[in-house]
């Protein structure tokens, strides 16, 4: 009977563990700048105004919720965005639900933050440079790649620590470095 009981232990386990659905199209992976510009309908500078819970995506056993991300433009470098602010979505929060009654294995309320590798989690008062494209759903804006997201520490771009050697390459720029080098 242990054993049994060790065994759905582990199974439990495993399944909690499966990496969550995939959350944009980041099929695409951009060498540099050239090609974020390129493959980017507007690319700003501007400080997330709030962050909230967005649709939630029912899995059966696991529910993932999105984040949404308000973000206020500061500037337009490259492309048009016709409005004052934006909205992305973002990974959020997964919350396991296997039996009436079960909490999670990770975290006492059973939710847990949710990420996909290589991706920022935005908060209120990030200051960032976005490049983005058109989506045909809500929110109607969507960054084109984890690499498509540099967060602003004054002039400089913040060391995130990312392996992406585009993001390494990119961030070792300033900011009046990147906006050259998208301006052209």
């Amino acid at each position: 009977m242990a054993r049994l009981a060790a065994v759905a232990l582990l199974l439990v386990a495993a399944a909690a563990c499966q990496p969550p659905p995939e959350h944009g199209d980041y099929a695409a992976h951009y060498g540099g700048v050239d090609e974020l510009v390129e493959a980017a309908d507007a690319v700003v500078v501007g400080r997330v105004a709030g962050t909230g819970r967005g649709r939630a995506l029912d899995q059966g056993d696991v529910v993932f919720t999105i984040m949404d991300v308000r973000v206020a433009v500061e500037r337009v470098w490259a492309g048009r965005m016709p409005a004052p602010s934006f909205t992305i979505e973002q990974t959020g929060w997964e919350r396991v639900d296997r039996r009436s009654g079960w909490r999670g294995l990770f975290d006492p309320a059973g939710e847990r933050e949710w990420r996909l590798e290589g991706e920022l989690r935005l908060e209120e008062g990030d200051r960032g440079v976005f490049f983005l494209a058109r989506s045909g759903q809500a929110p109607g804006w969507e960054l084109l790649a984890p690499e498509a997201l540099y967060l602003v520490d004054g002039a400089e771009l913040a060391d995130t620590e990312r392996s992406d050697q585009t993001v390494r390459s990119i961030e070792s720029m300033t900011v009046a470095e990147l906006e050259a080098a998208v301006r052209r």
